[in-house]
This record gives C-alpha cells, sequence and structure tokens, in this order.
C-alpha cells in the first residue's frame, strides 16, 4: 500500500500546481511586444503584398506615362549619293538629303494615352485587393502568435509543476515513502507535459516566423504581440452586410476597371490598324557632266549642268494584309472575361460573405460557452486543492485534474483565436481593413 505524503508537502506542491494553471505571461515573454495596430501599419508599408502592389502601380504609371507621347515614332534621317557609274557619265553626280516623319492622323497617341489610364487604374484596385489580402493574412498571423503565446504560457508553468512533482516522488520513492510504481507513473505524466511544451515552442517559433516576414521584423524571435480585446460580433443580418461587401469590395471595381481597359485596348487596336502616312521633305543636288564638244566662239570645249530641287514625298501603307486582327480579337476577348468575371465575383462575394457571417456567429457562441465556464475552472481548482491537502484526493487524480484544468484552458484560447480568426474573414469578405 502506498505510504501518504505529508501534508506539508502537500500544500507546497499544490501552491506549485495552482501556479500552473494562471495564464500570467511566463519569463520568457520578452522582446519587442506590439499591438495589432503598430502591426497593421507595419504589415501595410512592409509585407510581400504591399511590395507588390506598389510595384504593380509604379510599372503601369511608367508605361501610361510614354503611352500618349507625340510623336509615337521617332523621325528618320534619310541620305544618299548617285555616282553615276558604271551606267551612267561617269562625271554625274547626285546628292539628297531628308527627314521623314510618321503622321498620326487617327488620333492613335490619344487612344493609346486612354488605355494607360485605364491600365493604372486596374492597377490600383489590384493593389488595393492584394492590400487587403496583405493585412487579412496579417490579422490571422498575429491572431496565431497571440495564441501560441498564451498556450505556451499554460504548458511552460504546468511542465514546471509536473517535473517537481515528478523528481518529488522520486525522491520519495528512495525514502520508502512511495513506490516506484508512483515515481515511473509521475515521470511518465512529466515528460507527456514536456513533449506539450516542446510542441507549443514550435508553434510559437512558427507563429513568430509568419508574422515576422510579413512586417519585416529584424529578428522575429523577440516577436511579442499584445493581448487584443475581444468585441462582440456584428449584428448586422446577412442581406445587409452582402449589399455592403458590393459596394465597397475593391474586386467589384477591379472587373469594371478590367473591362474599360479592354474596351480602351480595343479601341487602340482598332486605331491602330488604319494607315499612318509618313511625310518626308528633303533636298536633292544634281550635277550632270558632258563629253567634249567642238570649240565654241568663246574657247569654252564643254558643258555641266547644276540643279537643286525640294523634294516631298508621302508614303501610305495599304493594309491589305496586317490590320492588327490578334489585337483587336484579344482585346475583345478581354472585355467578354471581364463582363463574365464581374458577375462571377458578385457570386463569391455573397458565398463568402455568408461563409464569414456563420463562422463568427458560430465561434462566438461556442467563446461565449467557454467564457461561462472559465470562472468554473477556477473552482475546480480550489476543489483539487482543498481534496489534495486533506487527503482526499490522491495525487495521480490530483495530476490529471490539473492536466484537464490545463487543457481546457487551452482549448479557452483555441476558441477565442477561432472567433478573433472568423472576425477577420468577415472583414476581408466585407472589403474592410481588420
Amino acid at each position: 500500500m502506498t505510504t501518504r505524503r505529508p501534508h506539508r508537502s502537500r500544500r507546497a506542491m499544490f501552491a506549485a500546481l495552482a501556479a500552473a494553471l494562471t495564464l500570467v505571461p511566463a519569463s520568457w515573454a520578452r522582446g519587442e511586444t506590439l499591438t495589432w495596430a503598430q502591426a497593421k501599419a507595419r504589415a501595410a508599408a512592409r509585407s510581400p503584398a504591399a511590395a507588390e502592389a506598389q510595384q504593380g502601380a509604379r510599372a503601369a504609371r511608367a508605361e501610361a506615362a510614354g503611352a500618349g507621347r507625340w510623336p509615337r515614332t521617332n523621325p528618320v534621317l534619310t541620305g544618299g549619293v548617285d555616282l553615276g557609274a558604271p551606267f551612267g557619265h561617269p562625271e554625274d553626280r547626285a546628292f539628297s538629303v531628308g527627314i521623314e516623319q510618321e503622321l498620326d492622323v487617327f488620333g492613335v497617341a490619344a487612344t493609346a494615352a486612354r488605355a494607360g489610364q485605364q491600365k493604372v487604374a486596374v492597377a490600383e484596385l489590384e493593389g488595393a485587393v492584394l492590400r487587403l489580402d496583405g493585412l487579412a493574412e496579417a490579422a490571422e498571423a498575429f491572431i496565431e502568435l497571440e495564441r501560441a503565446q498564451r498556450v505556451l504560457a499554460v504548458w511552460t508553468e504546468l511542465d514546471q509543476v509536473f517535473e517537481r512533482i515528478a523528481a518529488g516522488t522520486a525522491a520519495a520513492s528512495r525514502a520508502g515513502e512511495r513506490s516506484d510504481l508512483d515515481a515511473i507513473l509521475a515521470s511518465a505524466e512529466s515528460a507527456g507535459a514536456t513533449t506539450e511544451l516542446a510542441g507549443a515552442k514550435a508553434e510559437l517559433a512558427r507563429a513568430q516566423a509568419r508574422l515576422g516576414v510579413l512586417i519585416a521584423a529584424a529578428d522575429p524571435s523577440s516577436l511579442r504581440v499584445a493581448e487584443e480585446p475581444v468585441r462582440p460580433p456584428d449584428a448586422r443580418g446577412r442581406d445587409v452586410l452582402v449589399a455592403a461587401a458590393l459596394r465597397r469590395r475593391p474586386e467589384v471595381g477591379l472587373f469594371r476597371a478590367r473591362l474599360g481597359e479592354a474596351e480602351a485596348r480595343r479601341a487602340f487596336a482598332a486605331r491602330a490598324a488604319l494607315p499612318e502616312p509618313t511625310l518626308g521633305l528633303g533636298v536633292e543636288m544634281e550635277r550632270e557632266g558632258t563629253d567634249a564638244a567642238p570649240a565654241s566662239p568663246d574657247g569654252a570645249t564643254g558643258a555641266r549642268h547644276e540643279r537643286t530641287q525640294l523634294q516631298i514625298t508621302l508614303s501610305v501603307p495599304l493594309p491589305f494584309f496586317d490590320r492588327n486582327q490578334a489585337e483587336r480579337a484579344r482585346a475583345l476577348a478581354d472585355a467578354s472575361s471581364a463582363g463574365e468575371q464581374g458577375a462571377i465575383a458578385a457570386r463569391q462575394i455573397h458565398a463568402a460573405v455568408t461563409r464569414a457571417k456563420a463562422a463568427v456567429d458560430a465561434s462566438w457562441t461556442a467563446l461565449a460557452r467557454w467564457q461561462a465556464i472559465a470562472p468554473r475552472l477556477d473552482e475546480a481548482q480550489a476543489m483539487v486543492e482543498k481534496g489534495y491537502a486533506a487527503g482526499q484526493v490522491d495525487l495521480f487524480d490530483t495530476l490529471a485534474s490539473a492536466e484537464r484544468v490545463a487543457r481546457s484552458r487551452v482549448q479557452i484560447v483555441e476558441a477565442r483565436a477561432a472567433y478573433l480568426k472568423a472576425r477577420a474573414e468577415l472583414s476581408r469578405a466585407l472589403g474592410e481593413e481588420p
């Protein structure tokens, strides 16, 4: 039969156990501590999504800046020399120099400028979508890190207590106050708590690394986040939320902008198919030599003629084969696709809001249930403490009860994180920043 430990040892052991069941941050919780407002500001400026949005907008503006330039092509300098030989007179010479310029008589440059501006509008809306996606990802990473911190605090304290109890049970076994079986089982319970602690540490490292990437943290392992308050869910009904999302989501405007950009490209392709004339202006100088002739009364033996003339040329390409068919067909296809995608986006927004609203309501109900139970966990802790101190509860029943209380507290943390994630998902579905 197992001999009970002294009453004083029970009190000391349970004092450590009571500390394990609190959610006070442990001593490891040092480093940079961020609020959600701070993390959000950094993610908005430094996240990969924010960088991609900025790069896309810059590229579109740069392209649009040159799209409406007139003239659209550079002038062409022409020149030539006619030496006469071998088919003409060896002393014949002809020199010409000129300049040619393609003329934009159908407003192609202006049409290209409008297409460029439409492309800028598309890039800006695509950037707005990317920024919202980046903030939603940052919110989820923030919530995950907060959850990992709280879970690690629970398992850290419980592991320390179980380790002390295992050590005390082993000492009591050596003194003959406990059986070897008690010592072995206490060590096994301690090993289980250590395993949970190792998993919690790994979860914390993953959460820190994820948030660190999104906010460009210099040392992600030092990141800590402050606990954010839990607000009740949005009281608006699903239909009201869907209507708000259709007004606010940048995706709705994005597909309209893509439709406008495709129409602008179609207009540009149609104008570019029209033949653009090329006007040339030049000067030609000719010098003709003649064969020897009988002497004239004034003594001349031959004649040489020189002349200079102004040349104006005009050339027009004939659009028999290339009428920009491919670009026009592509623009029409893109316009059709944008219209279809806009209709699909409306259905997707409706589904996203419905799904997120349901998740918020369900997770809020679960969290409220856990919050109602939380004070009873403190009562359970006190009951176990009293029973163990009075010798009414065995050591291993005490350890099992302590672990169940700890797991219940972890489940409260999980329920809180699930609700906060559902709220962030609903914010993204509504086109709002989390």
